[in-house]
């Protein structure tokens, strides 16, 4: 079915013409005939002590389906959950959001609305939508009120949509909101070949910036030239500096987008540009180390040292989060925007998904896809 044009209202004060994200004319309908009492769901019930434990702990469980809607609420058929690296870290209570037990997985998913409470205005039955949202999305079925939900664009996957909320919000509030990237300026983004990452190089090149794409091995970077990075450095093999170094004739970094932490975070201090005022980013931690910064390089080189934290920032001020999905849904209209999702497993193989991620295999975006069940939409 073709998707509607009538105006989504972000968080109930800005809005945008669904058109800028490539929609058709909207599609009306109405609540499912028939509707099974439970849904599945991937569920953590319990804590553990490793990332392999929590994995083999996890389990596909059936859940009560909401029976009535209440005012702005949509029930979305979903149909795929993005996999990020902070699910691997909420299964050992290591993340600092700290969901209460026991807990659906995946906080951004993608799907179907197929039925609307009575005070929702801006979607109908048989909107394609993608949404964020930490009550965990890897789920046969959600009910949210339609603030949550942005219009998937033309074009795109529900896979594609799945992944669009948190790599690109982190990636624009952290490139464009905190770092201020300039056209022309040298950006380096390290772990590359990883969701968080791979979006950063896509949106560094979509800002207009000289784009060098960092990972650990070939198979990675060879993802990053296909996202449009202009330049490519494998440091496992040669020497992160030197090779900035060489890239730039000397220039360094202008902006660094740094989520891996360890001895990468430290190698990054010296890619800085020397002439002063660069921004080396503090997106996370993916190594598991957090290193020690030597302050004295942040005097000598006058860079700033930027902390991005995208979901606390838009928690305190929901104007800058609606703002950047607004710039997010145009560049993804004028086709700037494309997500690298590489892998899908159905949901019965959740946990041969979350492995992937685990043994840290994933190139670009992992998903969980589920099959429709109540719907033909």
């Amino acid at each position: 079915p073709k998707r509607g044009v009538r105006a989504l209202a972000l968080g109930g004060s800005v809005g945008w013409r669904r058109l800028a994200a490539g929609a058709g004319p909207c599609v009306r309908g109405c609540r499912p005939a028939t509707m099974a009492p439970t849904y599945r769901a991937v569920v953590c019930e319990r804590i553990s002590a490793s990332a392999a434990e929590g994995i083999e702990a996890a389990v596909l469980k059936d859940l009560p389906r909401k029976e009535k809607l209440d005012g702005k609420g949509v029930r979305i058929e979903v149909r795929a959950a993005s996999l990020n690296f902070p699910e691997l870290l909420m299964l050992q209570n290591k993340y600092q959001y700290k969901p209460k037990l026991p807990f659906v997985m995946c906080t951004e998913g993608a799907g179907v609305v197929v039925e609307t409470g009575p005070a929702a205005k801006n979607l109908r039955v048989g909107d394609h939508v993608f949404f964020g949202w930490m009550g965990g999305c890897a789920r046969e079925e959600v009910v949210l009120s339609e603030d949550l939900c942005y219009p998937l664009p033309r074009g795109f996957s529900f896979s594609q949509g799945a992944v669009f909320w948190m790599g690109y919000t982190t990636g624009y509030h952290a490139l464009a909101q905190r770092g201020k990237l300039k056209p022309g300026e040298w950006l380096l983004v390290t772990g590359a070949g990883g969701g968080m990452g791979i979006m950063a190089v896509e949106l560094g090149k979509a800002l207009g910036a000289r784009v060098i794409a960092a990972a650990s091995s070939d198979e990675k970077l060879e993802a990053c030239k296909k996202v449009g990075a202009d330049y490519i450095v494998n440091y496992s093999k040669q020497s992160l500096k030197e090779a900035v170094g060489e890239i730039t004739k000397g220039e360094f970094c202008d902006v660094i987008y740094e989520p891996v932490g360890g001895e990468i975070f430290n190698q990054c201090v010296r890619c800085v540009a020397p002439k002063g005022g660069a921004r080396l980013l503090v997106v996370g931690f993916a190594s598991g180390t957090i290193p020690s910064f030597p302050i004295n390089m942040a005097l000598i080189k006058g860079f700033d040292l930027v902390g991005v934290r995208m979901g606390e920032q838009f928690t305190r001020t929901p104007e800058v989060g609606r703002q950047a999905m607004v710039d997010l849904l145009k560049l993804a209209g004028e086709g700037k925007l494309k997500p690298y999702v590489s892998a899908e497993y159905p949901m019965e193989r959740f946990k041969d998904a979350l492995r992937l991620m685990e043994e840290r295999k994933v190139i670009g975006k992992c998903c969980i896809v589920m099959t429709p069940a109540t719907s033909k939409l």
